[in-house]
């Protein structure tokens, strides 16, 4: 029996607009989004891919308020283990979730309108897990962020207004909550 994957990855990197279609189209409020809309589009999405890469300062962001780092450095409970100086992190030699928390904050200061994360959860401990589930995804949809969270952690499911759920690269499943 052969293995063979969900395309939920190169979905996300469809949708985000990383890949452009070969086939098909994107369209926002019934307009396509054709290739000379495509730089516009990208910056609607904050993300934070299964192979992201942490950078130890914060470039494209201007006017970083060290007091929304500090923010999300205590929400993130990362504030026992990093600093903000300098326009970046003291410390991103971490612990793959650790480091993964550090990108979630560079994200949420980007303050874009859409955060996706693929399998942002899946280094997490247990503890932070489940805190991130039931405290962090309420907050921020109560901050008006749409979130596209990738996961296999079934047990967040309920956690979510939609649920689509991909096999062999296509949509088998949708609900709404």
């Amino acid at each position: 029996m052969g293995y063979y994957s969900s395309g939920k990855s190169t979905f996300i990197k469809l949708f985000t607009g990383l890949y452009y279609p070969d086939k098909g189209n994107i369209y926002i409020d019934s307009i396509r989004i054709d290739k000379t809309k495509y730089s516009t589009y990208r910056n609607l999405f904050s993300v934070i891919y299964t192979d992201f890469h942490l950078f130890d300062k914060f470039y494209g962001v201007k006017d970083i308020d060290a007091k929304k780092v500090n923010y999300w450095l205590r929400k993130m409970k990362m504030q026992d283990k990093v600093e903000y100086c300098d326009g970046g992190f003291t410390q991103t030699s971490l612990s793959t979730g650790q480091r993964k928390r550090l990108a979630f904050i560079a994200a949420m200061l980007e303050d874009k309108p859409i955060l996706v994360m693929d399998e942002f959860a899946a280094d997490q401990d247990p503890q932070f897990r489940k805190y991130f589930y039931e405290n962090k995804l309420p907050e921020l949809k109560n901050m008006g962020k749409t979130v596209v969270a990738v996961t296999h952690d079934d047990h967040y499911f309920h956690i979510a207004d939609r649920l689509l759920k991909m096999e062999e690269g296509g949509i088998v499943e949708f609900q709404q909550y």
